[in-house]
């Protein structure tokens, strides 16, 4: 057995998904399982999820492949389209949809020797700048791919909302989705507008077709609020054990860089998880922790393989015990990447693999 686990409850994901699902019934989903399901397993969570979604959107290729070997039959979307254009035969083979967002793609469509073998979606940019044509492109683009006879129709329509989290832009969400709607009035073919921000942000705005990421693991798209601020249940709950324990006086000095100093007579527990196993090297010390029902606080740097957690005088914690690094009810992954200054996406998406992953199913 590994040390450090993430344990992975998939009754809450299909919790998370059938919350979505309610909010926005005439919406059939996409539940986006790239970089691995965010860090949960995506095959797991493809099979727990295979009755109660549309379909499965993905980053990259590879993504796709890996589920379709796993017996994933439902629709996969490659959000990012083909990078190559050889890629198309192995497109073809494994029944994948994918976006257009570049002339390109369009011309490599064009030549392929097989017809109506592709389920397309033209994405188009309403202000993210990062895949997708214009709107001045908008008309030249559809017309090439009504010209391609490897396409299948009617074709798709797809975009991505950059702010939809932070209502601080809300004009610029607006300007967002007047673009959309300005862009995609008319068009004849499904759309798909909404990720996990959108759905919950804007659901009077929820398209044919929507494709929730983060929030399926239960966790927040907005800085400030937690998962379980908006009925979600935490995917993954990620511990560690105690392995040693030390009885500090006042003056001793913890860590590497001495960037801890014992104020008053405490316990110091020594805890088998580090930055190599994803726990970010980053966090201040006393960042929360829970330890048999209760919370502590970390002490000093975070170390490769190891880290300090101040248990307080006269604790009665022992070695072996299990402490809780992220997604229970009083330590939540949002809390934690605050501390950091960063998203709770990166911290799930960069556990290593010296983790243990331990799937439970109350079904």
């Amino acid at each position: 057995m590994k040390t450090v686990q993430a344990q992975i409850d998939l009754s809450a994901l299909r919790h998370n998904v059938n919350l979505i699902r309610q909010k926005l019934p005439e919406s059939k989903v996409y539940s986006v399982l790239k970089a691995d399901a965010y860090g949960h397993g995506s095959v797991r969570c493809a099979k727990a999820l295979n009755d109660t979604v549309y379909g499965f959107a993905v980053a990259r290729i590879e993504e796709a492949i890996e589920l379709r070997d796993a017996g994933i039959t439902k629709p996969i979307l490659m959000l990012g389209g083909f990078f190559r254009e050889d890629d198309l035969n192995l497109i073809e083979r494994y029944a994948l949809e994918f976006t257009v967002h570049s002339q390109w793609q369009i011309d490599a469509l064009r030549t392929y020797s097989s017809d109506n073998c592709f389920t397309v979606w033209l994405q188009v940019n309403v202000g993210m700048q990062r895949l997708g044509f214009n709107g001045d492109e908008l008309d030249s683009a559809a017309a090439g791919l009504a010209s391609c006879a490897s396409v299948r129709k009617p074709v798709g329509i797809i975009s991505h909302l950059s702010c939809a989290d932070d209502d601080s832009l809300k004009d610029y969400n607006e300007l967002q989705l007047a673009e959309w709607k300005r862009m995609t009035d008319g068009w004849n073919g499904p759309k798909c507008l909404s990720n996990s921000a959108a759905c919950a942000y804007f659901p009077e705005k929820s398209t044919e077709f929507v494709r929730p990421g983060i929030t399926q693991y239960g966790i927040s798209p907005t800085l400030g609020k937690t998962g379980k601020d908006m009925g979600l249940r935490p995917v993954m709950k990620l511990s560690s054990e105690i392995i040693a324990i030390r009885d500090l006086k006042p003056g001793d000095v913890v860590g590497y860089g001495a960037s801890w100093v014992c104020e008053k007579p405490t316990r110091l527990a020594i805890v088998a998880v580090g930055y190599a196993d994803g726990y970010p090297r980053a966090v201040p010390s006393g960042t929360p922790v829970e330890i048999n029902g209760r919370l502590a606080k970390t002490a000093g740097h975070v170390c490769m393989d190891m880290m300090f957690v101040d248990l307080g005088a006269g604790a009665v914690d022992k070695i072996g015990d299990r402490v809780y690094l992220w997604g229970t009810d009083s330590v939540s992954v949002e809390c934690v990447a605050e501390s950091v200054n960063t998203i709770p996406y990166e911290l799930v998406c960069h556990l290593s693999d010296r983790v243990e992953f331990v799937y439970t199913d109350d079904r």
